[in-house]
């Protein structure tokens, strides 16, 4: 088991917010915390969540992970420093 996976990170939901609401959600998010803290947002599953997930890829952020769970996109961002 590797020290990555004992980690708890905060995780915020952002699955009852609609496009383009939940990217700006997230990057609030993202805009109060240090550079490489780690954050994971929950997305509903779909296209607008893939695109969440490239922009903030573009924005900077490192993703970490995306797992699909069930209905939900789990998305694990590092912040850009």
């Amino acid at each position: 088991m590797s020290v990555d996976s004992l980690i708890t990170l905060p995780q915020v939901d952002l699955s009852s917010y609609g496009c383009p609401l939940h990217y700006v959600k997230a990057r609030q998010t993202l805009s109060r915390m240090a550079p490489g803290e780690r954050v994971a947002f929950l997305f509903s599953a779909g296209e607008l969540a893939e695109q969440v997930r490239d922009s903030l890829a573009q924005d900077g952020h490192r993703v970490l992970t995306v797992r699909t769970q069930g209905d939900t996109l789990r998305v694990e961002v590092a912040k850009a420093g």
